[in-house]
């Protein structure tokens, strides 16, 4: 009681009641700032803790992307050995198509060769088969190249036209010819008909009754750019033997120094025939393809046919002939022009009678052969003329 009294105990006693008084405030800042401190350090552990989650998610993520490009490696590896095998095997591929190029290479010249054997085969058996009729050389001449070309004329022209097929149909009996289609223009030109209707004569005069028989004919096609025309012939009656129009192949062997024969009926005579060869198989009349033969020939001989010498098929079908001088003009008898046989099978087949042109060549030899063998077991063969 007697410390309570005494001055200086009160003294310093208020003294330090003042400081604590002073501090409280200071105390309180400290602990809110402490509060603060722990809050940011739970704030922090809450990241880091995060943090870590994310790391281990990453290194997860990161050993699984090292197992994926390892096994890429891996794949990658194959893959390289895979195109590796692959390039061998090209390589191989490559090497086994060169040689059977090459071998392919040795079977077409083989094949060439064989073909050209062939073409000369056919072509021998075509010249065997004309040259072993039981009439002999003259006459098969006579019977395969002159008694198919026949005479037609009108109130204009005059020319020659070539038996081709025996027909028959509905209306009758017919004939096919061919001629030039400047001859049957010049013909029907008179008349004031459709050129098809125009009905005009053919002469016939080598029958075998030895009798002159004319025979109505009109056209049926033309073709006024290569200078071609088909003619209809209505009979029943025996015209004789029809051309045997040569197959396309013959092309490959027809060249300049080719023996031909030109037939037909100069200025309205009976057909005869001239002996030539052609001189030029790249001839053009405007843009008309023609051979230029050297068989002579005149006025007359326009559609007549033009023959090969040795096998008597039918080639082409003699259409111009030059003149020399404008006052007074002079024929040059050895250059005539004829319409080649590529240009005749060509239009035959575009104007729907595909069944003029002669059968395949293969099976004609086999025809051939069986009318050879035929003829030598019956002891048939003749001599040569």
């Amino acid at each position: 009681m007697r410390l309570l009294r005494n001055p200086a105990f009160l003294s310093l006693a208020a003294v330090l009641v003042g400081g604590a008084l002073v501090g409280l405030p200071h105390v309180q800042s400290w602990e809110e700032a402490g509060n603060r401190r722990d809050r940011q350090i739970l704030e922090l552990e809450h990241q880091l803790a995060s943090l870590h989650g994310e790391q281990q998610t990453l290194l997860l993520k990161q050993s699984e992307l090292q197992g994926n490009l390892a096994g890429a490696d891996q794949r990658l590896a194959s893959q390289a050995e895979l195109l590796d095998t692959q390039a061998e095997l090209l390589n191989q591929q490559a090497d086994l198509l060169a040689h059977q190029d090459g071998r392919l290479q040795d079977g077409f010249h083989r094949l060439d060769g064989l073909s050209d054997s062939l073409r000369n085969s056919a072509r021998e058996r075509a010249v065997l088969a004309a040259s072993l009729r039981p009439e002999g050389r003259r006459a098969s001449l006579q019977k395969d190249i002159l008694r198919p070309v026949f005479q037609i004329s009108g109130a204009e022209a005059v020319g020659s036209a070539v038996l081709l097929r025996r027909c028959s149909d509905d209306e009758g009996d017919y004939y096919l010819a061919l001629s030039c289609y400047h001859v049957l223009r010049d013909i029907v030109a008179a008349s004031s008909e459709d050129p098809h209707d125009v009905v005009f004569d053919t002469l016939f005069d080598q029958l075998d009754n030895g009798e002159d028989l004319r025979v109505p004919a009109r056209m049926i096609a033309e073709n006024p750019a290569a200078d071609l025309a088909l003619i209809r012939l209505d009979t029943s009656l025996d015209l004789g033997p029809v051309a045997r129009l040569a197959p396309l192949e013959r092309l490959n062997e027809i060249e300049a120094f080719s023996e031909v024969y030109t037939v037909g009926c100069p200025l309205g005579t009976s057909a005869q025939a001239t002996h030539g060869e052609v001189t030029r198989t790249d001839w053009t009349v405007g843009d008309e393809p023609y051979w230029m033969v050297s068989s002579p020939a005149y006025f007359g001989n326009s559609g007549g046919g033009v023959f090969l010498a040795d096998s008597h098929e039918l080639v082409g079908i003699f259409s111009k002939i030059y003149t020399h001088g404008s006052y007074r003009p002079q024929v040059v008898t050895h250059m005539g022009l004829a319409v080649p046989l590529d240009v005749i099978h060509k239009w035959l087949r575009e104007i729907g009678h595909s069944e003029l042109l002669p059968p395949n060549p293969s099976a004609a030899s086999v025809q051939v052969e069986e009318a050879v063998s035929e003829m030598d077991s019956a002891g048939e063969l003749p001599a040569k003329d």
